[in-house]
């Protein structure tokens, strides 16, 4: 059975007796069929779940024959665990959004790998990554293709002078 320790936190198996990070000495749970397996509370004969912590009860008569040694295991269900999968809703619309824009070459999709690059989230880190370099693709082939004069001068001319608004057509 996986347990808690109230002291620290932290999650640890009961075979061991103490917190594998504190120290801290979990007590001794009661071989009594109507104990609880979490906080060792006897609980009373038709009770389904404890009536301490509201864990549910594994009565020892319900395994008989080969399934004796089952020792359950309680997760319960946090808010951090919500928060973090919310986090990887919101990182997966970044992501596609990203893609979208660093495939068009903008810099729009630049600013989205450099926001996903900075999130804790390896997956939303690893596809920055990958946007960044698709967009320094672009900003490479362009550069060759200018160098090697595939793209004349007089075009980029037109093109910046059109984005402060100097030429009215191109």
């Amino acid at each position: 059975m996986i347990r808690r320790c109230p002291q620290c936190g932290t999650a640890g198996d009961d075979i061991y007796g103490f917190c594998i990070k504190c120290g801290y000495e979990f007590q001794k749970i009661p071989k009594d069929k109507n104990a609880c397996p979490l906080c060792g509370y006897p609980n009373p004969d038709e009770a389904d779940f404890c009536v301490k912590c509201g864990t549910p009860l594994l009565f020892k008569s319900q395994f008989e024959g080969t399934h004796n040694s089952i020792n359950p295991i309680i997760i319960k269900n946090t808010t951090e665990n919500q928060n973090q999968m919310n986090v990887g809703r919101t990182n997966r619309i970044w992501i596609v959004l990203g893609y979208f824009f660093s495939i068009l070459g903008s810099i729009i999709g630049l600013i989205i790998s450099i926001y996903l690059i900075t999130r804790k989230d390896p997956v939303a880190k690893k596809h920055g990554y990958i946007q960044l370099a698709i967009i320094i693709f672009y900003i490479a082939l362009f550069a060759v293709l200018y160098a090697t004069g595939a793209i004349p001068p007089e075009i980029i001319n037109e093109y910046t002078q059109l984005l402060a608004g100097n030429l009215t057509s191109v």
